[in-house]
């Protein structure tokens, strides 16, 4: 479901035990697939690929270079089913006439069951608020967006960085967002090269509870952030993002995953 909420026929996620562990958007899908494994190549080992677009034999040949367990692809050509096959244990999925319409999520556990309907909702611009005194640009704004749509598929708590419509660093499923914060920032520090020109922006699935993890994050280079907002101290996040000339931008909305 994450490739499908990308932007049509641009979308690469790479996912490890439930988790991505990359995801870019670009127009040139071997380009794509290579950004996305970038974010964190040694995770990616023995995971799944999913694409938003057709896959090509140009494409097959580089994911055939990684061990992985899963290729999904809206359709798949056949010179790239051939290539694909070279690979033994190797799944092949078409997923071209999957929908998110009404898609549901079944948790069970102790002879119970929840039913409830996926996280799926395409975000605009109308879904936020920038709460800074400094704006975002279309770009940034987009940029944001890119970054918290996929922050809502990592498990909570969870923090994305992204450069370029590209995942750099991906903190998840730590019980304190500041350890998640710091995870994102170690993963881009190891397998990223950063320029002081890069601009760099971060998500968060939900809001910072204190300053010292915003404080982390803009001191490791992120120049916008996309959270949710509803803390008793957002008024004391909002400040800090102020005297940084931090972009800060709130949602109405949390998206815990769990």
């Amino acid at each position: 479901t994450i490739s499908k909420s990308l932007p049509k026929n641009t979308g690469t996620v790479i996912v490890k035990h439930s988790n991505p562990c990359g995801v870019s958007i670009n127009k040139n899908v071997v380009k794509s697939y290579k950004l996305a494994l970038a974010c964190d190549p040694t995770s990616a080992f023995g995971g799944i690929v999913s694409c938003n677009f057709k896959i090509n034999k140009k494409l097959a040949i580089e994911l055939n270079k990684l061990f992985l367990e899963v290729v999904i692809g809206n359709k798949i050509a056949s010179e790239a089913l051939k290539v694909l096959k070279q690979k033994k244990n190797l799944r092949v999925i078409d997923a071209n006439d999957l929908k998110l319409n009404d898609l549901q999520n079944v948790v069970s556990n102790f002879n119970s069951m929840l039913l409830q309907f996926s996280d799926t909702r395409t975000f605009s611009s109308k879904n936020f608020k920038v709460v800074s005194k400094k704006k975002p640009n279309f770009k940034t704004l987009k940029n944001l967006i890119f970054a918290f749509n996929v922050c809502r598929f990592v498990k909570s708590n969870a923090i994305v960085l992204i450069k370029k419509d590209s995942t750099v660093g991906i903190g998840s499923g730590q019980p304190s967002r500041l350890d998640s914060c710091t995870i994102a920032i170690n993963k881009m520090r190891q397998f990223q090269t950063k320029n002081d020109s890069d601009e760099i922006f971060a998500a968060s699935d939900a809001f910072f509870p204190f300053i010292d993890g915003i404080e982390k994050l803009v001191q490791a280079g992120v120049r916008a952030v996309i959270q949710p907002s509803g803390s008793i101290r957002d008024k004391k996040i909002i400040k800090f993002a102020n005297q940084t000339g931090t972009i800060l931008v709130f949602s109405k909305t949390r998206h815990f995953r769990h």
